[in-house]
This record gives C-alpha cells, structure tokens and sequence, in this order.
C-alpha cells in the first residue's frame, strides 16, 4: 500500500512538473527551444565593480559604460583601432581603474591625500580621460561621414547640372 502512495506521489510530482514548465518533455522531431546565450565572462564583472564606487564616481562610470554600450548596439562601423579602444576600455581600462581605487587600504589613501592627490579626485580624472577618449574615438567616425558628405556637396557643385564643365564660351555663338 505504502508502495502505491509513493509512485503516486512520484507521478504526481511529474504531471505537476509538466504542467508548469519545470519539465519539458520533447516529442520525437520536435526541436528544443534554445538555450539562453550566457553571458560574456567579462560582462557582470565590470558593473559589479562599478557599483561598488561612491558617488560621483560611480555615475560617472556608468556614463561610461553606457556610451560604450550604445557604440556596440548601434554597430558604429568602425576602424580597428576604435573598436580596439573601446574593448579595451570595457574589458580593461575600466576595471582596472576601479579595481586599483577599490584596493587602496588606508594608509595608502592618507598617502596620496599627504601629496594633495585624494583618491577620489584622482579616480574621476581617470574616469574623465577615458570617456573623453572614447568620445574622442566615436567622433572620428563621425568626422569620416562629415567628410563624406561635404566631399558629395562638392561633387554636386562642381559637376551638378547647370555647371559648365569648361567654362570657355558659348558653342551657340560660334
């Protein structure tokens, strides 16, 4: 009797399971939904870190971290050196910086505060030069289209219609 109650219970234990989603069970041919992509192994790291800073710091940083993230998404066509510059920043300059700050003890931070450099300060100059080096970067992409553009406004002026090629006189007068 007890036997019975047990697989009972285990049948119920999977009916319930199927019913919820918990178990999903797959037909013959029938394809499995994806799994999730993981995330990038460098992708939590940073923000925790960036968390962990005192304000203005850390809104500063996440400033940062957002045009990074917005360069990415907008799949900005960029030359090799910007996309290497922002990677670096993402995967490396910024948790390094954040890194350095966050492990200074005590007797450090007085040393530094004795020299008229409070770790604070010295943090967002450092956050400072980086996102203006990334703004830097992204605006030279944005120099090249300008570039682009003005090179076809030319164009259009100098060999549009209503322009003469060569200016030399009215072939109806000859």
């Amino acid at each position: 009797m007890s036997a019975l109650l047990i697989l009972l219970l285990v049948l119920a234990v999977i009916v319930v399971a199927a019913l919820t989603g918990l178990l999903r069970v797959t037909r013959p041919g029938e394809a499995r939904p994806p799994a999730p992509a993981p995330l990038p192994p460098e992708g939590p790291g940073v923000e925790r870190l960036v968390l962990r800073l005192p304000e203005p710091a850390r809104t500063r940083a996440w400033t940062l971290l957002c045009s990074l993230a917005d360069a990415a998404q907008a799949n900005v066509e960029a030359d090799a050196r910007t996309r290497f510059l922002l990677t670096q920043t993402r995967e490396r300059y910024l948790p390094d910086t954040v890194e350095a700050y966050l492990g200074l003890s005590s007797g450090a931070r007085r040393a530094l505060l004795a020299q008229g450099q409070p770790a604070e300060q010295l943090l967002e100059e450092q956050l400072d030069l980086m996102t203006d080096g990334v703004r830097e970067a992204l605006r030279h992409e944005h120099a090249a289209a300008d570039r682009l553009l003005t090179q076809g406004r030319f164009l259009r002026e100098r060999f549009g219609p209503g322009e003469a090629l060569f200016p030399v006189g009215d072939p109806s007068r000859d």
